[in-house]
């Protein structure tokens, strides 16, 4: 009855719904969705494998550090168009985004003139980026600093610290207002595609129909691409994350900090402070044995040294015992670069996967131009092709990913 509609309707020369299903209802989807629900003639559904009151991927426990200076222009403008959506969000009352700032602070000459570079690479972009004195960083994040083991720093007045869940609740509901559907608690377990293009979308309950299929699914990206037939390329990985005591006194006007010679960030969460590493072996995930949510026990023997170490770095009246510990698990690639746009074997088949909050809405409004072949307002995004690996050994992948791994922040 359906196709038979369909049929009539091309005879009548009626235009018809671009039927768009996304899969991932986390930061990413949640902004795919906004950005093409201000389109017409879009039937768009996204299908999220948790449920509706928790945010079981990622995103659920994404620090929620934005810096803006990537390691290509590219990966700049999709961070600075996302701060600009990022700051005109809000939901209950809370904001989404607060232009902080951040702080890369240097212990030894080498690791100053590094991020001196980074300076120099920021400015010739557009960027502004301040060399400060090590008593300049201290005052400006007395929390974090500590003088006495820095030897400078570069302050970046325009990043800034965000809460992914505000952020995804926000973009939700603009694109439920639109008339977006979301649906929950539905797992993707099949996919048609037939004379090489996507035509629908199974969870156990419901079959979608589509024209476009974008998978933002995360860490579940590898094995739901596999239902379309294709071999996508991502590495889970664990990560540790602490948070310390409150501290009685709330404050979100303190930049985040970064060492990027030690691998280590800190930020403050209103009351209490927040500590990530990468300072450690790391710790590939199957996705298989991942179950429900990107989370996973805590590694002692392998998180705790390195959180000791990190703490270190902190001023000595500011070094916590963790009231709380996070394993999180978030998806890296071999270039340590997003996966984002067409496939190369199904068309109607879409990737914006191993995307971060810094990138997540700049890459879905990117992705919305490209699908709705809208000229590009972002160059470079070639680079970012989800089939850019074809050809290369899975293991090969696996262990270029991992070896980047401890420096995501000491090269992004």
């Amino acid at each position: 009855m359906g196709i038979a509609l369909e049929g009539v309707l091309r005879w009548l020369d009626v235009p018809m719904s671009r039927r768009v299903v996304i899969v991932g209802g986390g930061i990413v989807g949640a902004a795919l969705a906004a950005e093409l629900s201000v389109h017409d003639r879009l039937d768009v559904v996204v299908v999220e494998r948790g449920p509706a009151s928790r945010l079981l991927g990622s995103t659920g426990h994404a620090p929620g550090f934005v810096g803006l200076l990537g390691d290509t222009q590219a990966m700049t403008e999709l961070a600075r168009s996302s701060a600009e959506i990022y700051a005109g969000l809000e939901y209950s009352g809370q904001r989404a985004f607060e232009r902080v700032g951040g702080l890369e602070v240097a212990s030894s000459a080498p690791a100053m003139a590094e991020i001196e570079r980074r300076a120099a690479m920021a400015a010739d972009l557009g960027m502004q980026a301040r060399r400060l004195d090590p008593e300049q960083a201290a005052a400006c994040a007395p929390d974090l600093v500590d003088p006495a083991s820095c030897v400078g720093a570069v302050h970046y007045p325009q990043d800034g610290t965000a809460r992914a869940g505000i952020i995804t609740a926000a973009l939700k509901q603009k694109a439920v207002i639109a008339g977006v559907r979301f649906v929950c608690d539905a797992p993707v377990t099949a996919m048609d595609v037939r004379a090489r293009r996507v035509r629908a979308v199974h969870t156990p309950e419901e079959t979608f129909v589509a024209d476009d299929v974008v998978l933002a699914c995360g860490v579940w990206g590898p094995p739901v691409a596999a239902l379309a037939g294709q071999s996508l390329h991502l590495v889970p990985v664990g990560h540790p994350y602490v948070y310390g005591p409150g501290l009685g006194v709330t404050s979100s006007s303190s930049p985040f900090v970064r060492w990027p010679e030690h691998h280590v960030y800190a930020r403050r969460h209103d009351d209490r402070l927040g500590m990530g590493t990468y300072d450690h072996v790391p710790l590939p995930i199957d996705v298989e044995q991942l179950g429900d949510q990107a989370e996973q026990p805590w590694h002692a023997g392998l998180f705790d040294p390195a959180v000791e170490r990190a703490m270190d770095l902190l001023p000595a009246g500011q070094r916590f015992d963790p009231e709380e510990r996070l394993n999180g698990v978030f998806a890296m690639t071999a270039d340590n670069q997003p996966l984002l746009g067409p496939a190369d074997d199904v068309e109607g088949l879409w990737v914006a996967e191993a995307l971060w909050v810094t990138h997540a809405a700049g890459a879905a409004r990117a992705l919305v131009k490209t699908m709705l072949d809208m000229p590009p307002t972002i160059g470079g995004l070639d680079a970012l092709r989800p089939g850019r690996f074809g050809g290369r050994r899975h293991d090969e992948l696996t262990a270029s990913a991992l070896r980047l791994y401890r420096d995501i922040y000491a090269t992004t």
